[in-house]
């Protein structure tokens, strides 16, 4: 039931998907400049890495409390 609820979430907002319309083409550099110049990939990107290093911390803590309570 989950999987036939989430598939039908990416049918209805995939629309949202086409940022840019058209085709991109070049080089990797290009496509370098273009990520890095837009304010709304960057501000992706930096939510990508807040949420990689939020995560990051909470396993790193929730390891350690692990290892603490099997060493009592």
């Amino acid at each position: 039931m989950k999987q036939k609820s989430f598939a039908m979430l990416l049918v209805l907002f995939s629309p949202f998907a086409y940022a840019h319309p058209g085709e991109h083409h070049g080089n990797i550099l290009n496509a370098v400049v273009h990520l890095v110049s837009e304010p709304d990939h960057l501000a992706m990107a930096l939510i990508a890495v807040v949420v990689g290093v939020a995560g990051a911390r909470f396993y790193r803590r929730r390891a350690a409390a692990r290892i603490g309570k099997t060493r009592r």
